[in-house]
């Protein structure tokens, strides 16, 4: 591995790019960057449900935790609301949307591999 025999010490504040995003293949700081996985501290007070957001990826597995506050979201059609201390973990081709938080929420997402496999899903049109 490139980095082995390395370390790396700070603080998700300081190094965070777009959403909290702090470790991964986009990183520009050499020893937070990695294609094996990506980590997110994500602040994520009043979110509410934006079109863009239904999506899917194709070869990451997604790990989300919520560190505090209440998270909404829908998984496949199915809604969900979880607290402090629960997860959800999202398998390629799962499709999630719908989500909200309340005003205290954060989470911590882990993605593997650190691959650009998002793609969002249009919402039918209404007839």
């Amino acid at each position: 591995m490139e980095n082995e025999g390395t370390y790396f010490i700070g603080s998700t504040s300081d190094n965070a790019k777009e959403r909290g995003w702090f470790f991964g293949s986009f990183i520009d700081e050499p020893l937070l960057r990695s294609s094996q996985v990506e980590v997110a501290w994500q602040h994520i007070p009043n979110v509410v449900p934006q079109t863009k957001e239904r999506h899917f990826h194709t070869e990451s597995v997604e790990i989300n935790i919520v560190v505090s506050g209440r998270v909404r979201l829908a998984i496949d059609g199915t809604e969900y609301s979880l607290g402090a201390g629960e997860f959800y973990v999202i398998w390629p081709l799962t499709t999630v949307e719908m989500l909200s938080t309340d005003a205290d929420a954060a989470v911590i997402v882990v993605r593997s591999p650190s691959v650009n496999d998002k793609h969002i899903v249009p919402i039918e049109q209404e007839k």
